[in-house]
């Protein structure tokens, strides 16, 4: 249940962005606790997925005050982003903008120019609202069950001596046969090469993970030799691509 707006209440817009959408919550504090009241997640379209971080954060604090502007009017409010260079925007010189970002910083100034930096830690709602395409991303097990013949990884594991206690299992309500690792207190079903850069996207695209957070998180769910490196390589990868975005 969303909380009655008090109009003599402390009100903070909380902004996120990920790779394909952004995310914003309103919200009040009342006795040293912050209330939602409203919410706002909108999609990027494929020229906005190329910005760059901050672009892209900008983009959402741009959209969030526009879609919140009605409850935002006359009102004393600060903006929370995890995004450090941001809360320097209104000190720039406009020579040092680009038009787009003239333009959205200008729009957003007539309203505040109160923007504060939020821990990725701290800020949960946004981050989440801002990543609910990536976490709708999943392999099914009809994929995964065409993977587990054809991988030649699998083969060698079942064929050389390994600590592994592969079984097959039958997937329930479905006449799909996994391969899995029932040595743990759950099956851990193995996860071919070809399959594994998608999941690391998926994971990596849902939350401010680190590699060893990801690779731990990864490990406790499947069977997937060299988790570690994986996720080292495709983290730098991925940094690589941030700190030099397609434009």
């Amino acid at each position: 249940m969303l909380p009655h707006p008090d109009s003599a209440a402390p009100i903070a817009l909380v902004t996120d962005s990920s790779t394909t959408a952004m995310g914003a919550v309103l919200q009040q504090r009342i006795q040293n606790t912050w209330q939602p009241l409203a919410f706002f997640s909108k999609k990027m379209n494929m020229e906005q997925q190329r910005y760059s971080a901050y672009d892209r954060e900008l983009l959402a604090i741009y959209k969030a005050v526009k879609h919140f502007r009605h409850m935002l009017k006359a009102r004393n409010f600060v903006i929370l982003t995890d995004n450090k260079p941001l809360t320097y925007a209104f000190s720039h010189k406009r020579e040092k903008c680009s038009p787009q970002q003239f333009n959205h910083l200008d729009f957003i100034s007539h309203l505040t120019k109160d923007i504060r930096r939020i821990s990725g830690q701290d800020n949960v709602v946004a981050d989440a609202l801002s990543r609910v395409e990536a976490g709708c991303t999943s392999v099914s097990p009809e994929i995964l069950a065409e993977a587990h013949a054809t991988d030649a990884e699998l083969a060698n594991i079942l064929q050389g001596t390994t600590t592994l206690r592969m079984e097959k299992i039958q997937v329930p309500g479905t006449d799909l046969i996994l391969l899995c690792n029932t040595s743990p207190n759950r099956p851990r079903p193995y996860f071919p090469a070809t399959l594994r850069c998608q999941v690391f996207d998926s994971l990596h695209g849902l939350s401010h993970l680190g590699t060893r957070a990801i690779a731990k998180l990864i490990s406790q769910r499947f069977v997937w030799p060299g988790v570690q490196n994986d996720c080292r390589t495709w983290a730098r990868t991925y940094q690589s691509c941030q700190r030099y975005p397609t434009r």
